[in-house]
């Protein structure tokens, strides 16, 4: 396996990745009428995190995606010249 698959993963693997954590908040907020509060202050605090963690990494793996995506194109195009 080269180098380029390997990037295509781990990028795919971001945003499988993001959108666990963007799940693991909203069942983390889904459940926050259950909690009173610290707890429930928490809980909120924690989902927050995990929905901004599961932003953060579908952008990153959509941002390496579409790198990846433009750099074949590139080559492509040097190669039919």
């Amino acid at each position: 396996m080269n180098d380029r698959m390997r990037s295509r993963g781990r990028s795919a693997i971001y945003t499988m990745a993001g959108m666990y954590f963007i799940y693991t908040a909203y069942q983390l907020f889904k459940e926050r009428a259950t909690n009173t509060g610290f707890d429930y202050i928490l809980f909120l605090v924690i989902a927050a995190a995990f929905l901004l963690l599961g932003i953060g990494f579908i952008w990153f793996g959509l941002y390496k995606m579409n790198k990846i995506r433009k750099e074949d194109s590139k080559a492509l195009e040097k190669k039919d010249l």
